[in-house]
C-alpha cells in the first residue's frame, strides 16, 4: 500500500487488503478511474494510514510524525479495569482503541 499527498488530500493506492479499515475514515471517497482511495489531508489521517502500514511520501511522513509527537498522553482517557500502572505505549494504544 502506498500513500501520497495530492492537491490537499491523501491518495492511497494498492489498498485492497485494507479497504475495510479505510472505510472507517471519515470523508473517504473511492476513485474508480484512478483506483485509489482519497481521504482528507489531516495529521490524524496521515498517522492512521501510516499505522495501517502504508508507505508514506515525505510530506505525509512529516505530518504523521507531528501527530505521533502530539499524541502522547500521560493519562488514559478512562480508568482501565486493571490493577497496576500502564506504560506510555500502553496508554497510547488504550486511548487509540477508545
Amino acid at each position: 500500500m502506498k500513500a501520497i499527498e495530492s492537491n490537499g488530500t491523501i491518495k492511497i493506492y494498492d489498498s485492497y487488503l485494507y479497504r475495510e479499515s479505510i472505510r472507517e475514515i471519515e470523508g473517504r471517497v473511492y476513485d474508480p478511474e484512478d483506483k485509489s482511495w482519497i481521504i482528507p489531508l489531516t495529521q490524524k489521517n496521515a498517522y492512521t494510514v501510516g499505522l495501517l502500514g502504508a508507505e508514506l511520501d515525505e510530506k505525509l511522513k512529516e505530518l504523521a510524525k507531528q501527530e505521533d509527537d502530539n499524541d502522547v498522553l500521560a493519562e488514559p482517557i478512562t480508568k482501565p479495569l486493571i490493577k497496576g500502572n500502564l506504560y506510555a505505549h500502553q496508554v497510547k494504544a488504550y486511548n487509540f482503541a477508545l
